[in-house]
């Protein structure tokens, strides 16, 4: 095969090069892929050369950011391995709370260029995260409910489509384009820089808590009373794992390992004082077994999972939204909480809600707006002997909750295993995004992904 690419100023590594295993190399540990050749872009211009080339010789596409994508997209076996890493910069405008950031940047980089302002861009909560992954699904983290997702930020992308070409979409240009990239996936190009609108934060107020499992129900029904009140502030969120507990600072050694829940509590408002008052009503009401409150700054809170999520282990995920959490829904989780495994495996409980739905539901792809709850249940692990029963857990998590949920899934949080036309969105955004695929992608070039095929399909390739 001819691994020339005409104007392409990058690198190309193919299997000949010695570093080739360590590029190949993604965060997802199930996944050992062998493309043909990794394209190491440098800018949108080597992004298109490497998409015309690799329709010229009939590869297929793999697109990497940060390679966090969970059923292993970031590469593929005999393709072309188009790599974002060399487009990671990060300009911040403070004055017009504003930052422009390459399509490969993690969202390491993202937080720490814009928290020297005093700013944050709403996203995801662990630091060696894509930005660009994150955010073509949707983008939930914990500023979520204070100031939407990450997708309800987002100002403008520059896009190369599946012919070469290079356009900006927003919602000045290419509008239907833009509509589809908030939240449909990477389905339609690959996005070499993103436009972010920014918040002012430097800190947050957080609650941790850990009680054994036969209080679990409690914690839940608190955390579901605590979510449903009208009036609860979008500053607050909740959030429970069902799992082992780890070893955090505030969990005693004796403690480590003990079926159980942990839940964080955040406050993001402006007044810490009021958010730490709130947090130590929620705790002496609880009587925790362990806990922590105190306030961290945000940067640092960015980076406290960055260990327990570390590439290299092997991770099956199944997700789905509820719109009320029903004490039928509750036994569920419990039920599977009592049968965990790994001590890295979990059932995350998510609070959604107050920003998140006040954004029209066909404003983006996104199409959850109305859901209270995220139920996410990721298992990881270290050892292959353990993949069997770790994926049928999950899948066994995801059949018990399944009956309590809206339908549809989270884009990021997908096995890649799912039906066919499971995409993540409800039946009338799924119509609207094969619209927009047939448009800018007929071809279905881009299908490495949580695809969505064209409403009038091509062949591929």
């Amino acid at each position: 095969m001819n691994l020339y690419i005409p104007d392409f100023a990058g690198r190309v590594i193919t299997g000949a090069d010695s570093d080739y295993d360590a590029a190949r190399a993604i965060w997802n540990a199930m996944h050992d892929r062998r493309p043909a050749a990794i394209a190491c872009c440098e800018s949108a211009a080597d992004v298109a050369a490497a998409v015309r080339f690799a329709r010229a010789e009939g590869l297929a596409i793999a697109v990497r950011g940060g390679g966090h994508s969970m059923p292993g997209h970031s590469v593929c076996d005999d393709g072309l391995v188009v790599d974002l890493r060399g487009l990671s910069g990060v300009e911040v405008d403070a004055r017009a709370r504003r930052v422009v950031v390459g399509g490969g940047a993690l969202l390491g980089e993202l937080d720490a260029a814009t928290q020297a302002h005093g700013l944050v861009v709403p996203a995801g909560v662990v630091s060696h995260t894509g930005v660009g992954g994150l955010t073509l699904g949707g983008g939930v983290g914990r500023l979520m409910r204070r100031f939407g997702l990450t997708v309800d930020a987002l100002l403008a992308c520059e896009v190369v489509l599946a012919d070469g070409s290079i356009v900006r979409a927003s919602e000045q240009e290419h509008q239907d384009l833009f509509w589809g990239l908030r939240g449909g996936g990477g389905n339609f190009g690959v996005v070499t820089e993103f436009t972010f609108a920014c918040h002012a934060l430097a800190e947050l107020q957080i609650l941790g808590m850990f009680h054994p499992l036969d209080r679990a129900r409690e914690v839940l029904e608190r955390g579901r009373a605590e979510m449903a009140d009208p009036d609860a502030p979008d500053a607050l969120l909740w959030t429970s794992f069902l799992r082992k507990a780890p070893p955090v600072p505030w969990m005693p050694d004796e403690l480590v390992g003990v079926p159980g829940v942990m839940s964080l509590v955040e406050w993001s408002g402006v007044s810490g004082a009021e958010g730490r008052a709130r947090l130590a009503d929620i705790r002496d009401d609880l009587h925790p077994t362990a806990t922590s409150l105190e306030a961290i700054p945000f940067l640092a809170m960015q980076t406290i999972t960055d260990e327990i999520f570390a590439a290299g282990q092997m991770t099956y995920i199944k997700a789905g939204f509820v719109t009320e959490l029903t004490d039928a829904a509750i036994d569920a989780l419990l039920a599977q909480a009592a049968t965990v495994g790994s001590p890295l495996s979990q059932i995350e409980v998510l609070a959604m809600g107050g920003a998140i739905a006040r954004v029209d539901a066909d404003a983006t792809a996104f199409p959850h707006r109305d859901a209270a709850w995220l139920l996410n249940v990721p298992a990881m692990w270290t050892d292959p002997a353990d993949t069997e029963a770790e994926v049928a857990w999950t899948r066994e998590s995801y059949r018990l909750l399944e009956p309590h949920m809206t339908g549809g899934t989270y884009v990021n949080f997908m096995a890649g295993d799912e039906a066919a036309d499971s995409t993540g969105a409800h039946a009338r955004t799924r119509a609207r995004l094969e619209e927009v695929k047939a448009a800018y992608d007929p071809d279905n070039v881009f299908r490495l992904n949580q695809n969505i095929t064209p409403a009038r399909a091509g062949a591929a390739g």
